[in-house]
């Protein structure tokens, strides 16, 4: 059972959900309308976004493949490639800089074409050289017309008085800001220079301006940037690849491939310059070790040269010549350590003494400790971070806060790494020592002459080969400079395309028309969640258990009229399922509120029950507003008032209708005393006269929620009818008079829906309950 109410109350929502679609269909098709139209023209205006893409391969140094021993080219080794920091490097400051030099886009240009705005770039007609430029016109819009093939008129628009900036501006509430004060209208000439307080300019005439009207503004660097970081985007094609691959989104299909290809142009160039600047130092380091390896080789032989004239000496025993051979390779690599400890003394000395760290190489101790290469490279990198960020904040800024703890805490580890390789290189330096010092037992206990020509032999060869070593360096690193390329390979160059990515415009259009039925359908249930009028029968159903005896439809034309008379005969035959009298029938009707029609109903009915040869009187009991007589079109100069305080006779108040056959008694004079009169033993007598007279006596009542003379007036009534209006009666009056009716028993009633409007709603609401059909349209198609 209790499964088979839920059932029901389902259907019955269900039906409600779809009623309340079609009461407010044509809102839900406005609102769609407005929504899909909207989206259309947001659809259409929106500019193209074009995308252009590149591919970029990142390849080891081959450098990484030399002897671990051959520490003067480690020294200057930069590692292999490390991905992530190259992503960092093509979205960086830096590079965006060099590739932005490479083009011109400092200058845009726009036209407006069938209501579109268009980005011209290459295809501007016209071409601005700015000479002189204030830093308040940097985004400001110079706006040109074209006046003839020579002239042209340029200007700088004001705030615009009819938006709200402009209003607030213009009486003072928000000050005026420098850079929209300055204003501009004047004509000029093509390749003249225009010369004002603000700019510079000359602009050029390439071919003819077929549009009314163009625009152009200029962009500082830093907008250049923030423009190509929120464009750019670098990916890894996979996690253990070295490919990326860059892609860039604009407006302007040229000027993506085109800032693509500049930046992987500026990325080689860097890479080459930091390279050259690398092989540079190593070079500079060469050649001033050369000198000075050089004066000592030259003073060297000049020695070993007197020594062996002046002493007739012409070489040295087997003995001898192979101590003095192992001595000098030993001080050769004695000579060579102090050299390593020599660069990792200046490298330390370079953290300690500089706090601009953007210029410390990083290869100089690969061949100490690979580890302290890779943190010196990272160093080098959070330097010329910051150095990026100082350009647009202050130390004080959280993420220039952020790098200077980094390079603090790298700067520490690298301290300590590099004292523990001067440390390790001091042991090895000290052990050789030792080893050099039992030679030098060992070639003391030579003869004088012979001691003495090993000496300088043995100081002759380790200059000679540390001078043959370096020249050999100095040729090699020469090469490497000559042969210098890019570590980077462009795979796939970028391309320009025609078609955009965006906006997806059907896309945009099914969205609107989406969000429009939405919206609709949400605003057609709020109105009818805070509509509480009633609007059917289903709803009066609904809301309380007097029996519905008809419902009346708006009468607008002659296919209504015939309606509105169909619904008075089906109440005139339900009224003949009422208990039979031997007297007449007497009918009270009245409403919740005043303006629900049941003065009309009344007379309606009246006249409806006439055509049936019945002897009808209508009465117009509403002593505090009288209106029955309005319908008839008579006088009430005379009436019940005057009949209950004996000043006319009944006759005298009574009026027939001839083309209705009815007899109508209006209120008459209204008297200051309604409730009291209609209590007097006066009324009593008077309808029981009626009843002698009559076969259906029609009260038309007060209101029952307004006064209680409707409530002393259904006393006398077989039936009270209480008229509900269609979007006009509230919901908690009808269920107020389902309480009535419960609270009197012994008084009938019956309920009137008034005012329906005649269709779907209409036909389901009267055809359904009563079967006649009278909402359908073929019923009067050929009456």
């Amino acid at each position: 059972m209790n499964q088979t109410n839920i059932q029901h109350h389902d259907q019955i929502d269900l039906k409600d959900v779809i009623k309340t679609i079609f009461r407010y269909k044509w809102s839900i098709i406005i609102i769609t309308f407005i929504f899909t139209f909207g989206s259309a023209i947001f659809a259409y205006i929106k500019p193209n976004i074009y995308s252009s893409s590149a591919t970029i391969e990142l390849m080891e140094d081959k450098k990484k493949s030399a002897s671990p021993a051959d520490f003067m080219l480690q020294a200057f080794d930069g590692g292999g490639a490390n991905v992530d920091n190259e992503i960092e490097v093509m979205k960086s400051r830096f590079l965006a800089k060099k590739a932005f030099n490479l083009l011109n886009l400092k200058t845009r240009y726009f036209t407006t074409h069938n209501f579109r705005e268009i980005e011209l770039y290459k295809d501007s007609p016209f071409v601005v050289n700015s000479h002189f430029l204030d830093d308040l016109l940097y985004g400001k819009e110079f706006i040109l017309k074209p006046i003839d093939e020579n002239s042209f008129n340029l200007r700088i628009e004001p705030i615009s008085p009819y938006s709200i900036k402009g209003f607030l501006k213009n009486y003072g509430i928000i000050p005026l800001k420098a850079h929209e004060k300055i204003v501009y209208n004047k004509n000029h000439k093509y390749s003249e220079t225009i010369n004002n307080p603000y700019f510079t300019l000359n602009i050029k005439k390439i071919h003819a301006l077929k549009n009314k009207e163009y625009r152009f503004s200029f962009m500082t660097n830093r907008g250049l940037y923030q423009f190509y970081r929120k464009n750019i985007s670098v990916s890894q094609v996979s996690k253990k690849a070295t490919i990326l691959k860059l892609s860039f989104q604009d407006t302007s299909s040229l000027r993506a491939k085109e800032i693509l290809n500049a930046v992987h142009q500026a990325y080689m160039n860097q890479e080459i310059e930091h390279k050259t600047k690398e092989a540079n130092l190593t070079l500079g380091f060469i050649d001033r070790q050369l000198d000075s390896i050089n004066a000592r080789l030259k003073k060297s032989e000049t020695k070993l040269e007197d020594f062996k004239e002046k002493n007739q000496v012409v070489g040295l025993g087997e003995q001898a010549i192979k101590t003095t051979e192992q001595l000098s390779e030993y001080e050769a690599k004695l000579e060579e350590m102090q050299t390593e400890i020599t660069i990792l003394s200046n490298l330390q000395q370079y953290i300690k003494s500089n706090q601009n760290l953007t210029g410390l190489t990083i290869g100089s101790v690969n061949f100490a400790d690979p580890a302290l290469g890779t943190l010196v490279n990272r160093l080098q990198e959070e330097a010329t971070r910051k150095s990026t960020l100082l350009v647009d904040y202050t130390e004080l800024h959280p993420d220039v806060q952020k790098v200077s703890q980094n390079i603090s805490s790298l700067k520490r580890s690298i301290k300590a790494a590099l004292r523990n390789n001067l440390r390790q290189l001091n042991q090895r330096k000290q052990s050789l020592r030792n080893v050099i010092a039992k030679f030098n037992k060992s070639i003391a206990s030579l003869p004088k002459q012979e001691r003495e020509l090993s000496r300088l032999t043995r100081y002759y060869s380790i200059d000679e080969k540390i001078y043959s070593f370096l020249l050999e360096k100095k040729a090699e690193t020469a090469i490497l400079k000559s042969s210098t390329i890019s570590n980077s390979r462009l795979l796939d160059s970028a391309v320009q395309n025609s078609y955009p990515i965006k906006p997806k415009r059907k896309l945009i259009v099914l969205v609107g028309i989406i969000l429009g039925l939405i919206v609709g359908l949400a605003l057609a249930f709020l109105r009818e969640f805070f509509n509480n009028t009633v609007k059917n029968s289903d709803e009066i159903e609904k809301l309380c258990s007097i029996p519905l005896y008809g419902i009346i439809p708006q009468n607008k034309n002659k296919k209504t009229s015939n309606l509105v008379d169909e619904a008075y005969r089906a109440i005139r035959t339900n009224l003949q399922f009422l208990p039979k009298h031997e007297s007449s029938e007497v009918i009270a009707i009245t409403s919740s509120v005043s303006g629900e029609g049941k003065t009309t109903i009344a007379a309606n009915l009246a006249k409806i029950i006439a055509q049936t040869n019945k002897k009808v009187v209508v009465l117009d009991l509403d002593l505090r507003k009288a209106s029955l007589h309005n319908e008839f079109n008579i006088s009430n100069n005379i009436g019940i008032s005057n009949y209950l305080t004996k000043q006319n006779s009944l006759e005298e108040v009574l009026y027939h209708d001839e083309n209705t056959n009815v007899d109508i008694i209006t209120t008459g004079t209204i008297p200051p005393n309604p409730s009291e009169l209609i209590l007097t033993d006066n009324m009593k007598e008077f309808i029981e006269i009626l009843k002698e007279r009559y076969d259906y006596i029609i009260f038309d009542t007060p209101p029952v929620g307004l006064v209680t003379d409707a409530m002393i007036l259904m006393n006398y009534a077989d039936i009270s009818f209480v008229v509900a209006r269609a979007s006009y009666t509230r919901k908690e009056f009808v269920k107020n008079l389902d309480r009535l009716s419960k609270e009197h028993t012994q008084n009938t009633f019956g309920m009137i829906l008034n005012g329906v409007e005649i269709g779907e709603k209409y036909g389901y609401g009267y055809g359904s309950n009563y079967g006649y059909g009278y909402g359908n349209d073929k019923y009067y198609k050929n009456r």
